[in-house]
């Protein structure tokens, strides 16, 4: 029996430090496979628009120069429908958390959840079940 497909995932914030530790513990969940980072909404979109594989699931931050998560969500919506959008952020108003899932976001994570629900968020997203974690 093959083992599922990994999950495509794609990061998107300004703070390289945040990014490249992100990729650092997706990289430990040997399920998911990091293909690509960007450091705003608009290098995000041009870097969908080049790739030869596209992510199942974008990771991106809320506040971002150039276009924040909001503005990319948007914009993701109309061009890649099938990618599904995770936001994070340290902003927990419920309010805000509707209106960006009104917008096409799948998910909010917050900066300060486990890896654990990051993963779940992630598996989620991407319509699969959850496995065990290692």
């Amino acid at each position: 029996m093959s083992a599922a497909p990994r999950i495509r995932l794609a990061i998107a914030d300004d703070h390289i430090l945040f990014r490249k530790g992100l990729r650092a513990l997706l990289t430990g969940f040997e399920e998911i496979e990091v293909i690509f980072e960007a450091g705003d909404g608009q290098d995000l979109l041009e870097r969908l628009d080049s790739a030869s594989t596209r992510p199942d699931v974008v990771l991106m931050d809320l506040q971002m120069p150039v276009l924040d998560g909001l503005q990319t969500t948007r914009l993701l919506r109309v061009q890649y429908p099938q990618v599904r959008i995770i936001i994070i952020s340290m902003h927990d108003e419920p309010e805000l958390v509707d209106s960006l899932k009104a917008e096409g976001a799948f998910g909010y994570l917050l900066k300060n959840a486990s890896p654990e629900e990051m993963r779940r968020l992630i598996y989620a997203a991407a319509g699969r079940k959850v496995a065990a974690a290692v």
